[in-house]
């Protein structure tokens, strides 16, 4: 019996062609491998961060269903009653538009805040859509869920009428949409007034009044290329009339400044219902230095400016590389770590003087 090649060289080959820009060579042998070993995990990791990059984005969707595979745990199964007990429910991928439609809710809260966008354009094609997202987010999802059904996601339940189910992540996909599409109108998510004005009032006119988030969740697989210290902010904190403002809540929040910090976590959202004062906070100041977590979408949504550190070569899939723009949010930059590394000293150093000169995206 013929022993399966091991391709493990041959795929970081290919991420090394990846990481230094030959996406033409790294889509074509990502393919390639998938094809020989389609149940290989790791080679379909590679051609779904592969396809992603060249903005091969149809393909890359399709490919980037082996997150199903490598988080099982995050994913639900939808049942119906069938003539002899339970049976799956079926995706919707895009065919005729079914007049119910259940989507469920998975990864992090700052992909629910993304994506989320996409569950209106459902609604306006005529599908009567029931959304399972997680609770602690209605509230500051309540602009754009108008005439949608939004369950609490975590608990069982019925919907009838529904004959097909597809996740969150998989609409921009089964909705047939290009990039140009990516980028609905912003903001799509508004703050509450009265919080705006009480956080107005907290925060103060006085100076270049900046945001700041150095740590997502430690949990997150993706966070050893993300999360940096505090210190790293310096010298964005020794910029003449700057004032940060911690927006950090939870894991990082207990960490020592080195440089002058005024600290919100502990005053916001406090209760069930998350980022409705971080949305507000956001609002009252000038800008939001973050690296790349959910603090990052709600500036984003709300068309607030904002600078995202990110690492020089391993930044997620949906910041393309080679690129300080996203299509994603019109109002946010990305200041990459240089030469495809970690320093992320010279990431807010570069931050730093984009500030100083004022060259800075604009509010949405």
């Amino acid at each position: 019996m013929a022993q399966t090649p091991d391709i493990t060289p041959l795929l970081r080959l290919l991420e090394e062609a990846r990481h230094a820009g030959r996406l033409t060579e790294a889509v074509a042998g990502a393919r390639a491998l998938s094809q020989l070993q389609p149940e290989h995990l790791k080679a379909r990791v590679v051609l779904a961060r592969a396809l992603f990059n060249a903005g091969l984005w149809q393909e890359a969707w399709e490919a980037y269903e082996v997150r199903f595979d490598l988080m099982p745990e995050h994913f639900v199964k939808v049942m119906r009653r069938g003539p002899t007990g339970p049976e799956p429910i079926p995706f919707w991928r895009g065919d005729t538009l079914p007049e119910a439609l259940l989507v469920m809710g998975e990864q992090g809260l700052g992909d629910t805040i993304q994506f989320a966008r996409f569950l209106p354009m459902l609604r306006d094609r005529g599908v009567r859509v029931h959304a399972v997202l997680d609770a602690r987010v209605h509230k500051l999802l309540a602009p754009l869920m108008e005439g949608i059904d939004l369950r609490a996601a975590g608990t069982s339940g019925r919907v009838k009428g529904v004959k097909s189910w597809l996740p969150l992540l998989n609409l921009p996909r089964a909705l047939g949409l290009s990039p140009q599409d990516y980028q609905v109108p912003v903001p799509y998510l508004a703050p509450d007034g009265e919080r705006v004005a009480r956080w107005r009032e907290r925060i103060g006119k006085q100076g270049f009044r900046i945001g700041i988030v150095w740590q997502g969740n430690p949990e997150a697989p993706v966070d050893r290329n993300r999360s940096v210290p505090l210190s790293v902010f310096a010298p964005i904190a020794a910029l003449p009339g700057v004032r940060l403002f911690a927006l950090q809540k939870g894991p990082g929040e207990e960490e020592e400044a080195p440089f002058a910090l005024d600290r919100l976590g502990h005053e916001m959202d406090i209760g069930p219902d998350w980022f409705l004062d971080t949305a507000a906070a956001i609002t009252a100041l000038d800008l939001v230095v973050t690296v790349d977590t959910a603090v990052l979408h709600v500036a984003g949504a709300l068309g607030r400016p904002a600078l995202m550190l990110t690492h020089g070569r391993n930044a997620d899939w949906r910041w393309q590389p080679g690129r300080d723009d996203t299509i994603w949010y019109p109002s946010v930059r990305l200041v990459r770590c240089p030469d495809g590394g970690a320093d992320w000293n010279a990431a807010a150093a570069r931050a730093a003087s984009l500030i100083g000169t004022g060259n800075l995206p604009s509010a949405a």
